[in-house]
């Protein structure tokens, strides 16, 4: 005698194995969604140091100086530096680069050697290389001068 059994359902440990499995999903996503946050917020910020190197390399170059801020001074886009930038022709119409994660991140900017040399200073909460470390003293300085 031949019997079959008809297997139309899911049984008990199937569904165990499909729950924990949703469960251990759900556990790890907002780990991986923070930890790729972090890194599309530090790959933003060195774009956003190599925008503002530009914009006052072209300032200089038309100025003879650099902004003036003997202080460090956050660039907020409604601070002076912010002001200078958005006021000279360069930049009319567009935002000035802010940390993504502002207030908590800032960058600042600080002028030197009579307006002839700046420091631009700004963190990266993961990514380090040679130069780059994972914590808020990181420095940019004026790119090499293109043009006489």
């Amino acid at each position: 005698m031949e019997t079959t059994a008809n297997t139309k359902g899911v049984t008990v440990l199937e569904l165990v194995v499909i729950i924990a499995t949703i469960l251990i999903i759900l556990a790890v996503t907002p780990t991986l969604i923070a930890k790729i946050k972090v890194k599309i917020n530090d790959a933003r910020r060195l774009h956003h140091v190599e925008e503002l190197r530009t914009a006052l390399q072209i300032y200089y170059r038309y100025n003879g100086n650099y902004p003036s801020a003997p202080n460090p001074e956050k660039i907020t886009g409604k601070d002076t530096v912010s002001e200078t930038l958005k006021q000279s022709f360069l930049v009319l119409g567009t935002r000035l680069p802010i940390d993504p994660a502002s207030p908590t991140y800032d960058y600042t900017y600080q002028s030197h050697s009579s307006s002839k040399s700046y420091t631009i200073t700004y963190c990266l909460e993961a990514y380090t290389d040679a130069t780059h470390t994972a914590d808020c003293a990181n420095t940019a300085v004026p790119k090499p001068l293109i043009w006489n």
